[in-house]
């Protein structure tokens, strides 16, 4: 079978019965990866922010579920775990080198 050929096998090659789907645990996941992907952008709090106010859909069935913008938050929450990397100088945060603008030649 599939999870046999994946390696989802116990200690005497016996297939694993399948993982129970959690849709809470999937969410948290989600916004860990987006935070984690904005924040090797080098987005901020701010920057993040305004770009997930750009996912009307998301807002909509967000705030029909849950009452609330929860995607924008837990992304939101999980980005303020991250260690900002700030440059001692200039006291901003770090951008990647293919955001920032080319020193003159």
């Amino acid at each position: 079978p599939f999870a046999r050929d994946l390696g989802y096998v116990d200690a005497q090659g016996a297939v694993l019965p399948p993982f129970v789907w959690d849709d809470e645990d999937r969410r948290a996941r989600l916004a860990a990866l987006d935070a984690l992907f904005m924040h090797l952008y080098g987005l901020n709090e701010d920057d993040a922010g305004y770009v997930l106010d750009s996912f009307p859909i998301v807002r909509e069935q967000d705030l029909a579920a849950f009452g609330r913008y929860r995607t924008r938050d837990d992304v939101l929450a999980q980005l303020r775990l991250l260690p900002v990397a700030a440059s001692a100088e200039q006291g901003e945060a770090r951008r990647p080198a293919a955001a920032t603008a080319p020193t003159g030649r």
